[in-house]
């Protein structure tokens, strides 16, 4: 996979997937200290624009769902 998100969450919350409506294609994976990880695979790299917009409407979700610490990777970048 090419181009994702990540969403890395605190050690203490219990990840789940996602709405599979909106992300139907998504893993749940953990970093080298324990973290757990939700992975979106996206179909092509975003640009900084749309990947700030991604990070917005994704973290309103996340906090819809109750989480309340987690950072959000997005791969990629470009003008």
């Amino acid at each position: 996979m090419e181009h994702y998100v990540r969403v890395i969450l605190d050690k203490s919350q219990e990840p789940s997937i996602l709405d599979e409506s909106i992300f139907p294609s998504q893993s749940l994976l953990e970093t080298a200290e324990g973290n757990p990880v939700i992975e979106i695979p996206l179909d092509r790299e975003l640009t900084n624009e749309e990947a700030d917009g991604y990070a917005d409407r994704l973290s309103a979700m996340m906090f819809e769902s109750g989480y309340d610490d987690f950072d959000i990777e997005i791969s990629g970048g470009s003008e």
